[in-house]
């Protein structure tokens, strides 16, 4: 979403953008609520990743080894190295429910869930 949204405000010839990921699977979140009401399947909520980038963005599926903040760089799998002037590190959510004080207690995956 952060990389469609730079592409539409700074154009092809201002900068170019590229999305590192070591899978290809993004995962539509928001669906699975439907999911637990019978409206929706998993496999339906999962799509190619750069599927959902706009043509002008550089995808690149590789497991990132390291970023050398001093040379502005990042090293991913098989020997790649990509330069960067600016960086936006996105990791994705985890869920952590029993962060959450009480919430795994009783009635956890009863009637207690997480999104």
């Amino acid at each position: 979403m952060t990389a469609n949204r730079l592409r539409r405000t700074w154009g092809e010839r201002e900068c170019r953008i590229t999305v590192v990921d070591q899978d290809d699977d993004h995962l539509y979140q928001p669906g699975l609520l439907f999911v637990a009401f019978g409206l929706a399947h998993p496999h339906h909520l999962v799509r190619s990743r750069p599927r959902q980038l706009h043509a002008a963005i550089d995808y690149k599926q590789a497991r990132i080894e390291r970023v050398d903040l001093e040379a502005r760089t990042v090293h991913l799998s098989r020997g790649i190295r990509l330069g960067y002037d600016v960086l936006v590190v996105a990791t994705g959510a985890t869920l952590l429910p029993a962060a959450t004080e009480g919430l795994t207690g009783p009635g956890w995956g009863e009637r207690v869930f997480t999104f």
